[in-house]
């Protein structure tokens, strides 16, 4: 997505109050230098660039060929968005009829443009309660409809006349269904659904994309994500800031380490995970096969000795764990298999008095929320990621499952401040929070990663970047983004379901082969 990015490449996120201050700012001008201030940009302007830009996208999808297009106009900014929407359709030979809530107000940039879609002879109805056949009608002949309800402005559930029209256009089947800035009845920061919102294929955001298409709901009713520019200056944004990021092949190409042509084994960092207890084996045997399949150059398996009873690659080396960890090993990842007894607590004692790169992944957060404080891990000078899955957060910060999905970005936050380490919260939607940056969302939504061993496999592939020289940020972020590419590539030969946690480690390499070629 094209989008304003920070110095490390990731695209800025915004809150519903941090947009309306970079539209104040640079509506109201004289920011930039005391010798030069800029100049005031008219409300109108953005409006005319949103929907421009919008309607530009539009035609886009739709091949460059007139169609049909029902514009749903809402009675403030957005509404006026899609006013500028269907007068740029119009004037390019598409047939547009606008259904709104209720004629602008007078004197407003809104009413201007709807004044001006009236002038070109644009066709205009009322929306009534209960959303007439006729408006059915228009809906189900449409070739795109667009959203231009509400968009950031709504904090109430959806009634009324505008409920009913988005039930109706949910309804219908065809067609592209577009929401500008953000679809109505979504809530602009947590992705919470307001009684009823719109479901959209594609979603014209403006400026910078907004929290909630990618928190709770969000995904589901947003669809593909575009920005739009509307002429916001570096500066403006900069002025505000904004509250997260967002992670995208682009920026997560510039996080794959190098690997020179004359480097050696030795070079690309040895892994040791410290689990697969007795009963629980395969959990680290695939931790193991996603850190070499992640380019780690060495990899040991440390577990109580007893009899192997799992397929165990030769490339993956076997030391016994008897009160001591693996002294080669330049990163650890302890936690899959380790179980819970009293030589997996002192496993957890060890790494934690240890300084060299970790992560911490499955039991081990059972053992530290039990046993220890999450404070405690901030005392340590190790390097260190841990890996919870909402459950084990929960466990983690002694609330609920509940409640961590409810506020994941504050729970990923939090955990990242309590701890001091970086934290990759697992689920739909990935989120890395460390203590020193904003929080990064990483769009990947993939039912292909809900199996067994998954996320063994992500804390492999962590420990290998660990390994490989990357800081926990760098490889939390990356090692989080690949993981997802192997869920997606695994997906599509097996309609998203039915694939081995192993499957997904094996499909790293190409992945990272074209990250690397970027």
């Amino acid at each position: 997505m094209r989008g304003v990015r920070d110095a490390d490449g990731l695209l800025l996120v915004a809150t519903q109050d941090e947009v309306r201050r970079m539209d104040a700012l640079a509506i109201a001008g004289g920011w930039g230098a005391a010798a030069n201030p800029a100049p005031p940009m008219p409300g109108r302007l953005l409006m005319e660039l949103a929907g421009q830009g919008a309607a530009h996208l539009i035609r886009e999808r739709a091949g460059g060929l007139p169609g049909k297009a029902v514009v749903l106009c809402g009675p403030g900014n957005n509404g006026g968005d899609g006013w500028v929407v269907a007068r740029h359709l119009h004037e390019a030979g598409w047939v547009v009829r606008c259904v709104a809530l209720g004629e602008p107000r007078e004197g407003g940039d809104a009413h201007v443009n709807f004044a001006l879609f009236r002038a070109l002879g644009g066709e205009v109805r009322i929306a009534e309660r209960g959303a007439t056949a006729r408006m059915k009608n228009w809906l189900g002949h449409a070739n795109a409809i667009v959203d231009a309800l509400f968009g950031t402005g709504l904090g109430r559930p959806l009634e009324g006349a505008a409920a009913d029209l988005v039930r109706a256009a949910n309804e219908v089947e065809h067609g592209l269904k577009i929401a500008l800035d953000l679809p109505s009845g979504l809530h602009a920061d947590s992705g919470e659904v307001l009684g009823v919102a719109f479901r959209a294929d594609l979603t014209a955001t403006f400026g910078l994309a907004k929290l909630g298409l990618y928190l709770g709901a969000g995904p589901e009713h947003a669809g593909e994500v575009q920005r739009v520019a509307i002429g916001w200056s570096s500066e403006v944004v900069g002025a505000i800031g904004a509250h997260a990021r967002l992670l995208d092949e682009r920026a997560a190409a510039r996080l794959v380490p190098p690997r020179p042509v004359d480097g050696h084994k030795g070079r690309f960092g040895h892994v040791a995970i410290v689990g697969g207890f007795p009963g629980t084996e395969g959990a680290a045997a695939l931790a193991a096969r996603g850190a070499l399949r992640a380019g780690a150059g060495l990899v040991t398996w440390s577990s109580p000795e007893g009899p192997e009873v799992v397929e165990r690659p030769a490339e993956i080396m076997r030391a016994p764990f008897a009160d001591a960890l693996p002294e080669r090993a330049t990163t650890l990842v302890v936690g899959p298999g380790l179980g819970l007894a009293e030589r997996a607590a002192r496993a957890l004692a060890l790494t934690l008095a240890d300084a060299r790169p970790q992560v911490l992944d499955a039991d081990a957060l059972n053992l530290i929320a039990r046993d220890l404080r999450l404070a405690e891990l901030a005392h340590s000078a190790a390097p260190r990621i841990l890996t919870p899955h909402p459950l084990e957060a929960a466990r983690l910060l002694g609330t609920t499952r509940d409640a961590v999905q409810a506020d994941r970005l504050g729970a990923a936050a939090r955990l990242a401040a309590e701890s001091g380490a970086v934290v990759i919260l697992k689920g739909r939607n990935p989120i890395v929070a460390s203590p020193a940056h904003a929080p990064v969302l990483v769009d990947l939504a993939e039912p292909t990663l809900a199996v067994g061993g998954s996320g063994d496999v992500l804390a492999g592939i962590a420990g290998a970047l660990l390994a490989q020289g990357l800081g926990p940020r760098q490889a939390a972020l990356l090692g989080t983004w690949l993981h997802g590419q192997a869920g997606i590539a695994c997906g599509l030969g097996h309609a998203q379901r039915g694939a081995f946690a192993s499957e997904i480690a094996d499909a790293l390499p190409p992945i990272l082969g074209r990250l690397a070629a970027r």
